[in-house]
């Protein structure tokens, strides 16, 4: 399977690398930070990822009657159980909180 390659140009300069280009424009030797096409190159990558999301990923979500309906029925179930739902605990199992003591030396 070939996996799909970045595009090899950025559309535009980003804004930040035109504003260094007007900076020190007036001057005869142009300082280039290695970082300065980064920023198209993260853009680029983002708009390609974000083409790639399945529309319907985006859609909003319309399960909460189904979450309400099944957190409901364990609620009942458990209201049924009484003081027997208790033993559902098994508080050995559980880790301690461990509480920090106070220094009174200080």
């Amino acid at each position: 399977m070939k996996l799909p390659s970045l595009a090899s140009t950025t559309r535009r300069p980003t804004r930040e690398s035109v504003e260094r280009v007007q900076q020190v424009a007036h001057e005869r030797i142009r300082r280039v930070e290695s970082m300065e096409g980064i920023e198209g190159d993260r853009q680029r990558s983002l708009r390609q990822e974000l083409d790639e999301i399945e529309p319907a990923a985006m859609a909003p979500f319309e399960g909460q009657a189904e979450i309400l309906r099944e957190t409901s029925s364990v609620a009942a179930q458990l209201l049924a159980l009484g003081a027997a739902a208790d033993d559902l605990i098994k508080a050995d199992d559980l880790p301690r909180a461990v509480v920090p003591q106070v220094d009174d030396s200080a």
